[in-house]
Formats: C-alpha cells, structure tokens, sequence
C-alpha cells in the first residue's frame, strides 16, 4: 500500500482547496469543541480554515480482502490521519500540522516529513481564522470524479460526497508557523 502511495506522489502533487466556514456550515467541516481552558471568542465565533488537498493523481488499489481504496489516503490513515465518516465529526490530532510556506500550505506527517503540499495564494480571512483558533480543518484524500459536461461543483459539496464514499482522511491539526 505505501509502495503505491509514493509511486503515485512521484506522479502527482495535491490541488489544494481552500475555505473559511463557520459553525452553521456542518457539511464543510464543524468547529471543535474548545478544549478545557480554552478561552472563548469575546468577538463572537471564529470562522473554520479548511484546506483539502486533493491528489492530482489517484491511486486506486485492491486491499486482501478484494475491496477499493485510494493508497495514499490509505498510507495518511496508517499514519495517523482519521478517516472522516460522514456522520463524525474530525477529531483533534496533535502529530500531524500545517505549515504555512511561502508559495501555499504543507501538510505535515508524525515525523515532520511534509506529507502533501499544494499550491495556492493563501487568502487573508484563511490565515486570520486558523491563526485565531491555531488549528486548521485538515483534509487529504480524493473528491468524486469531475463530469466533463457539467461545471465543476464547489470543494466543499464536492467534499460530501468524498465523504460519504470513505475517501478522505481530516482531523484538526495545529496551524504551524
């Protein structure tokens, strides 16, 4: 499994999807709950920074028990990162990050090792919402095929989808700086 993930991260990057969303906005990624002692918000709630990135290349495989799966999502669960079920919420997961580079975001694996990198123009209200809660609505895993002949549907309906099929990993994980 993880000898197909690195065959296919050698033939690809990661898109990478951006959004702020807020609580009312389950279907994107929910706000945690804050940890005890954790300060509240006096301005009122903080939006959510989510980053998904996506494999340009998927890399679908066969497991031993004959069932589908995408092996570089599969390896970021082994390593930690939670499959995200459609009717959870991600989980709080100290040993993967998110760093801010220069030219986008790094997804950053246990072992510091960045794990996926996209490309992107980070937008300010991306950077002040996970700078104001610290943490970031990591995603990593692949979205439904595109339909050539219909427009493309907004990352986040494209992400409940990939949700319900199983196919991607997320949790809160630190903004690293």
């Amino acid at each position: 499994m993880l000898a197909v993930a690195d065959d296919a991260k050698r033939r690809g990057g990661e898109r990478l999807h951006l959004w702020v969303t807020s609580q009312e906005e389950p279907w994107a990624a929910p706000s945690p709950n804050p940890l005890p002692g954790e300060p509240p918000h006096a301005d009122g709630p903080v939006g959510v920074a989510v980053a998904w990135f996506e494999p340009v290349s998927a890399a679908w495989t066969e497991t031993l028990t004959g069932s589908r799966c995408e092996a570089q999502m599969e390896a970021a669960i082994l390593l930690g990162l939670p499959r995200w079920a459609s009717a959870a919420h991600p989980e709080r997961v100290t040993t993967w990050g998110v760093g801010l580079g220069a030219t986008g975001l790094a997804l950053r694996d246990p072992t510091g090792h960045v794990f996926a990198y996209g490309v992107a123009e980070i937008p300010s209200t991306w950077t002040a919402a996970a700078r104001a809660r610290g943490a970031v609505a990591a995603v990593y895993g692949v979205g439904p095929l595109q339909q050539a002949m219909h427009p493309e549907p907004l990352p986040a309906q494209r992400l409940t989808e990939a949700r319900r099929d199983g196919t991607v990993a997320a949790a809160w994980v630190p903004l690293l700086e």
